[in-house]
This record gives structure tokens, C-alpha cells and sequence, in this order.
């Protein structure tokens, strides 16, 4: 049976506007009603896990939040979606992340983050991230956090046998040394060029993990790590029509729902076809969170 999936990553606050279409710089546009919405790439994963796994406790999330309101208002929300919260500190003075989002009428959006407590994560935090775990577990990390926090996190789920996941978003500067202990990296086409390869295979080679490029409605793209036999450098694995709403945290719900398969032991381009399903449901509502990702709607999806 496969052990404890742990999401170390950020917490946020989402403030988001529907607009009729995105400004361009120095345009001012009107919008509709202001929503607020739980976020953060961490705690999008880590829900989206919880509810593909269909398990409440299954999946344990470690981050900050203020000690303020809005770091209350997160943590409850986080609880009641089922993930174990006792991983998240809230820091005294310090503020809540916030992400300010436009959503136009295609669903497209743009994103602007205040990290507020999330730029305050330090070695403590990795050490509660991986110190639990073994091999069976998998560590799943993304970028919105501080990298050397994150470096020290997947270093020792490796070192212990654990899985590590790692989301490169957003396109930072990534040290080999992080890379080094990863075992899937996940990134978007954009994020891929950042780190000096668009091509998944090329990616591959140059990192000497197993690479998987997501390609929004065209799915994603699929590459072993060096050295691993398949049938070919990469696999395509198509997406599925929906209608689109919102694509805030189609990514998230991505990682997620391919953290998660392949940590029940899927291989991995099964696991990306179970995350493409988990990514073009969470399409399909308002919110980085307000799709229903359960395990049913994925399968009924897939077949």
C-alpha cells in the first residue's frame, strides 16, 4: 500500500475578477462582482489530491499563513476539503498570501502574488515536510515558496526514498542540485524554455528527471527519465473537450491528480492521463478550487 503523499508549497488568499477581456499595460477595464476564494499552489494541490483520492486525512499540507483572518478563513477551508492542516504554522506578524487574479470571458486570467507569510518559509518547514517520510511517501513542491526551503525538502525525501514531485512554477531560476533530487518534474511549455529545453525529451536529458510538459488543451506531452526503457522519447497523451470557465488552477488539479496516480502505482503516462481528466474538470468552474474533482467524475471522464 503506498505511504503518507505530503504537498509542501504556499497558501493564499484569491481576489478574483471576472473582466469581459484582460487589460493591456496602462488600460483600465471594469469588471464584475470581486469573489474570494482559497488558493496558492500548495493548498490548490494539495485539495485537489484530497478530493481525487476521495480519502479525508489522505494527504498532509505543509506551508504558512498570517495570524490574521484570512489565514483562519484558509485553513478552515483547507480542513473541510480533507487534507491534514497540522503541517501549517500560522506566523505570527506576518500577513496571508493574496493573488490578484482577472478572469476573462474565455477563462483565460492573469496573476499578480503577494507572498506575504509563503516567502517565510525556512528549514523548519522542510524538516516537517520530509522528515516523516520513507520510502512509499511522495513529497509534491512547486515554486511559490523560497527554493532553498524547498531544495532541502526534496534532498531529504530522496535521501529517505521517497518520491519527489516537482510543479517548476512559477518560472524561477532552479538549482541542478534541486533538480538532482526530483523525480518527475512538471511544467508548463513556457516554464520548460525557462529551464533551457522545450522539447520533453531534451528537457529529460538535461535534467536527468522524468519530464512532463502540460499543453493546456492539447494535453501534455510525456518523457522517462535517462536510461528508462519505453516505447519511444515521448508520449502524447490528448486532452478532453470541455466547457471552459475558468482555467485558474487547471495546473494545480494537473500535479495533483498525477502525484496521486502515480503514488497508488500507476506508471507514469498512465498517471499523466488520469491528471489531463483531473486538469480539464477543474476547468470547468469558478476558482482554483471550485470544480468537483471527485474520483467518479475522473473515471467517468476517462472512459
Amino acid at each position: 500500500m503506498p505511504g503518507e503523499l505530503v504537498v509542501l508549497g504556499s497558501l493564499n488568499l484569491d481576489l478574483v475578477l471576472p473582466v469581459g477581456r484582460l487589460p493591456t499595460p496602462g488600460q483600465t477595464v471594469l469588471g464584475g462582482d470581486l469573489r474570494r476564494h482559497g488558493g496558492g499552489k500548495g493548498a490548490n494541490q494539495a485539495v485537489a489530491a484530497a478530493r481525487l483520492a476521495g480519502a479525508a486525512g489522505f494527504v498532509r499540507l505543509v506551508g504558512r499563513v498570517g495570524d490574521d483572518p484570512d489565514g483562519a478563513f484558509l485553513l478552515a477551508d483547507i480542513a473541510a476539503a480533507g487534507v491534514d492542516v497540522s503541517g501549517v504554522v500560522a506566523d505570527p506578524g506576518s500577513t496571508t498570501g493574496c493573488a490578484l487574479i482577472l478572469v476573462d470571458d474565455r477563462g483565460e486570467n492573469i496573476i499578480a502574488v503577494a507572498p506575504g507569510a509563503n516567502g517565510r518559509l525556512d528549514a523548519s518547514d522542510a524538516s516537517r515536510a520530509a522528515g516523516p517520510l520513507s520510502a512509499g511517501d511522495t513529497l509534491v513542491c512547486q515554486l511559490e515558496v523560497p527554493v532553498p526551503v524547498v531544495a532541502a525538502a526534496a534532498h531529504a525525501a530522496r535521501a529517505a526514498g521517497a518520491t519527489v514531485v516537482l510543479n517548476a512554477a512559477p518560472a524561477v531560476t532552479v538549482p541542478a542540485d534541486l533538480l538532482s533530487d526530483v523525480d518527475i518534474l512538471v511544467v508548463n511549455e513556457p516554464e520548460a524554455r525557462a529551464l533551457g529545453a522545450a522539447d520533453p525529451a531534451a528537457l529529460a536529458a538535461r535534467t536527468g528527471c522524468a519530464v512532463v510538459v502540460t499543453l493546456g488543451a492539447a494535453g501534455a506531452a510525456v518523457a522517462p527519465a535517462p536510461g528508462v526503457t519505453t516505447t519511444g522519447p515521448v508520449t502524447g497523451v490528448p486532452s478532453h473537450p470541455v466547457d471552459i470557465v475558468d482555467t485558474t488552477g487547471a495546473g494545480d488539479a494537473f500535479v495533483a491528480g498525477l502525484a496521486l496516480a502515480r503514488h497508488r502505482g500507476a506508471d507514469l503516462v498512465e498517471a499523466v492521463r488520469f491528471a489531463v481528466a483531473a486538469g480539464a474538470l477543474a476547468v470547468t468552474a469558478h476558482g482554483a478550487r471550485g470544480a468537483d474533482l471527485s474520483p467518479e467524475r475522473v473515471r467517468a471522464l476517462l472512459h
